[in-house]
């Protein structure tokens, strides 16, 4: 059970050290920023990630938090993933004695993210992208 929540974090952690800096970089970067529901719902906490299509498939990545999210990207197609847990109400890891941990879950479906099918273009200057993602 506590294994669910390992992925994730190690998910996150490889998706935050791969991605790229933005506007620091020293790369023509763009402001891409957006607002992310999950079946009619703002994905509460999770991360969002970008990455260029073309060229050195260079990845840029940004904080979800209350639905919104924003981050810095190069211009053109890129394929983006997104990732969430959360807490699943009333089940706990009691693996170990004497302790109760709250069991996460990813919730996101794949084809959003590991074998995703989002992808966005983003131009030069303000970009305002939204994802509706379904469970279905």
């Amino acid at each position: 059970m506590r294994t669910n929540g390992l992925m994730m974090l190690a998910a996150i952690l490889a998706t935050t050290m791969l991605s790229g800096c933005g506007g620091s970089s020293g790369l023509d970067t763009h402001p891409v920023s957006g607002n992310v529901t999950f079946d009619g719902q703002p994905v509460q906490e999770g991360r969002i990630q970008f990455r260029a299509v073309g060229g050195d498939q260079r990845a840029f990545s940004g904080e979800i938090k209350n639905g919104l999210y924003v981050l810095e990207a190069l211009a053109g197609k890129a394929s983006v993933e997104i990732v969430a847990s959360r807490l699943v109400p009333g089940k706990f890891d009691e693996s170990n004695p004497g302790e109760k941990v709250p069991v996460g879950e990813m919730y996101i479906p794949a084809r959003y993210n590991s074998q995703t099918e989002l992808t966005a273009d983003v131009t030069a200057g303000k970009n305002q992208i939204d994802f509706a993602l379904t469970g279905g």
